[in-house]
């Protein structure tokens, strides 16, 4: 057996160097903390900390679902856009005399049903993920703004407020909850059959077919999931703010995909890090948390974003490898260069 063959992991599997792939943007995230807190001692204090948190938790939510996706080599542009139907329509529900908990139980059954035809589209009738969504994304909006009429709705019970308002122990929920989804997250991802099978549909698509992956059944439920994690963000932010309408989570794609792809998640599929989308979400809230303080324009803060993000994908292309020009810095080869490589003996 080649040796080379026994040290790479296999399709799925992601290794070392990508499973603590955010130890190093952790890092990254409290050197910039230190760096705030000497340009302006206000970000330091324990109150801001928290409200970065809870700023944080329903794209923390998200990104987790997002993770699985991108993972396995697709995306979702819709999630925006769902979050304000799913939001608009079971906040009409609760307002009209809907048990709160079904109105709760109803969002989560309307985004696993989104993620069921939106992973139906992508898996059986083959429409690529890109176009899928943004079909999605269009149509859901449009939806929400039919059902609102364009109004805003507020004013809900004080038991679907506290998930986004309340505090337990010291701790908001929404951060409480935004933890714990990213703990099941992580599992799901790193302990189970299930994530296995989302790497391998990422890393190799056709190579997971022949390996008896069900490749069809388990794309449908990456989607199916993200639809379950955009149903609980879009709760805790209606909670939250206790209101929705029709225009909410505008653009909110771009910071969920951001966070994933800061995360250090492969956006070719394969490889991926809750811990590191955790950790993406983190230092989007707190940049956009110092630019506030710092009393920096919006638009500026939109350029800074975009900037974070485009210099995450140099960076992940360039670990990949994917840049030819400079790929060859990036080989590494044995001391004296190639000429002092051992000679391969005959074959046996």
């Amino acid at each position: 057996m080649n040796s080379k063959a026994n040290s790479e992991p296999g399709i799925g599997h992601a290794d070392r160097r990508w499973l603590f792939e955010g130890i190093g943007l952790t890092a990254v995230i409290v050197a910039l903390a230190i760096l705030f807190i000497l340009i302006n001692p206000r970000f330091g204090t324990i109150t801001n900390f928290i409200n970065i948190l809870t700023q944080a938790s329903f794209i923390i939510v998200m990104a987790v679902g997002m993770t699985f996706v991108i993972t396995s080599a697709g995306i979702d542009l819709s999630v925006g856009s769902a979050v304000a139907f799913i939001t608009v329509v079971a906040f009409g529900l609760i307002k009209g005399g809907l048990n709160p908990l079904l109105g709760v139980a109803f969002m989560f059954a309307l985004g696993a049903f989104l993620g069921f035809l939106t992973g139906s589209l992508v898996a059986y009738v083959k429409i690529p993920p890109f176009i899928t969504t943004l079909g999605m994304m269009a149509g859901l909006r449009g939806l929400a703004l039919v059902h609102s009429a364009g109004e805003m709705h507020f004013g809900l019970p004080t038991s679907v407020t506290y998930v986004g308002q309340g505090v337990l122990g010291g701790v908001p929920v929404p951060v409480i909850i935004s933890l714990a989804a990213a703990v099941f997250g992580a599992w799901l991802f790193n302990r189970t059959r299930f994530g296995l099978h989302v790497r391998a549909i990422g890393g190799n698509r056709e190579a997971a077919r022949l390996a008896g992956v069900p490749v069809n059944r388990v794309e449908v439920m990456v989607y199916v999931l993200m639809g379950l994690f955009t149903a609980l963000g879009g709760l805790i932010m209606m909670a939250r703010i206790d209101s929705t309408q029709a225009t909410i989570g505008t653009a909110m794609e771009i910071h969920v995909i951001s966070a994933v792809i800061i995360g250090g998640t492969s956006l070719f599929g394969g490889r991926g890090s809750v811990y590191g989308s955790v950790m993406g979400a983190l230092l989007l809230a707190m940049m956009t948390n110092a630019l506030i303080i710092a009393g920096v324009d919006f638009f500026w803060q939109l350029v800074v974003m975009g900037g974070i993000v485009l210099i995450a994908v140099a960076i992940s292309n360039l670990r990949e490898q994917r840049i030819p020009a400079l790929a060859h810095f990036m080989r590494r080869e044995p001391p004296g260069g190639a000429d002092n490589k051992p000679a391969r003996g005959p074959a046996q």
